[in-house]
């Protein structure tokens, strides 16, 4: 039996990270992902998530996993462009599991993602499409 992963839901956005950059619909409306900040001279479009709230449960059931609030923000030049990005990014997300494993053999696994919430907005010279989702994650 392998031994019990030290990653907890802080560290759900290795996690969401790894998720959208290998997803094929998410790269077909950008290549860049970055986590809380775009990096200093990024080009539209991009994305930036975050982890919002946190709320542990040290129990070995979906119903006691660590819930994770991520937020994802998906910026681009034209409100179309943005649309389709939010879409894409929820066709990767919503209602899948994903497990994630680092370089050292650690594993966290998001059992449940599900969209919460979305709204969408003007920002720095962009249009912003901000989707929420509840992860519920346990290391394994």
């Amino acid at each position: 039996m392998a031994a019990k992963s030290d990653m907890t839901s802080l560290s759900s956005g290795l996690l969401i990270n790894e998720l959208l950059s290998n997803d094929e619909g998410v790269m077909g409306v950008t290549n860049q992902v970055f986590p809380i900040v775009s990096e200093p001279g990024a080009k539209l479009p991009y994305i930036c998530y975050r982890r919002g709230s946190n709320e542990d449960r040290a129990v070995k059931t979906l119903a006691g996993a660590d819930t994770a609030v991520i937020e994802v923000l998906c910026y681009a030049d034209n409100y179309a462009h943005s649309v389709r990005m939010a879409e894409a990014v929820r066709k990767a997300m919503d209602g899948v599991s994903y497990r994630y494993e680092d370089e050292g053999g650690q594993s966290l696994v998001a059992r449940s993602i599900q969209m919460t919430d979305a709204e969408e907005g003007w920002n720095d010279d962009a249009y912003m499409q901000s989707l929420v989702f509840t992860v519920k994650i346990n290391n394994s």
